[in-house]
């Protein structure tokens, strides 16, 4: 009970609804484009996926995968789950996959810190971004688990975490639910759930 009115107070309860708003909009928007490529330009999007990294590297998808986990998280880790599905040893592979974007967003959180020593980059998110960035001090350990669980960018999340000079050791705990993404995504594209 005093956590409620702790939360109310704080504005946690608006901040958590408008964002959950807006990420309803944005898997919306995604689930349409996707809706969209497959069925009125025919486009198999696993299938393209897989043609371009079956020619490539393995490798170098790795290494795609390991920039992408850490700088913006750009490509969505899915499709290596899916590519690790085509492996001889998929759950290896899929373990593999969530142990380096695990790695990436502890690479975020350190570039993070490290921009946040800059004086010009720190004044610029202060004043820009202040009530993002006193939301993420107070909720850190929430943001982190919404990114590592859901279709948010971790290592952005990670990368602000760092910033803000959200505690290292926190931000190691609550991004373990990074790697129960992949295990549960994993599940669900295995045809397992």
């Amino acid at each position: 009970m005093v956590y409620h009115r702790y939360f109310k107070s704080s504005g946690f309860y608006l901040f958590l609804f408008k964002n959950l708003m807006k990420l309803s909009g944005i898997l919306l928007a995604l689930i349409l484009i996707y809706q969209t490529i497959t069925n009125l330009i025919h486009i198999d999007i696993e299938e393209y996926f897989f043609s371009i990294t079956n020619d490539l590297n393995h490798g170098l998808v790795w290494g795609i995968f390991a920039v992408s986990e850490t700088l913006l998280g750009l490509i969505p880790p899915d499709l290596f789950i899916a590519w690790g599905k085509m492996s001889s040893y998929p759950w290896l592979t899929v373990t593999l996959l969530a142990f380096v974007s695990y790695g990436g967003g502890i690479a975020a959180y350190f570039i993070g810190h490290f921009l946040s020593l800059k004086p010009k980059i720190k004044n610029y998110f202060e004043i820009k971004h202040q009530k993002v960035s006193n939301f993420l001090r107070r909720w850190g350990g929430f943001f982190i688990v919404m990114a590592a669980l859901f279709p948010i960018p971790y290592s952005t999340a990670t990368l602000i975490s760092g910033m803000v000079g959200y505690p290292f050791r926190h931000m190691l705990f609550f991004g373990l639910a990074r790697i129960l993404r992949f295990y549960v995504y994993a599940a669900v594209i295995f045809g397992l759930l």
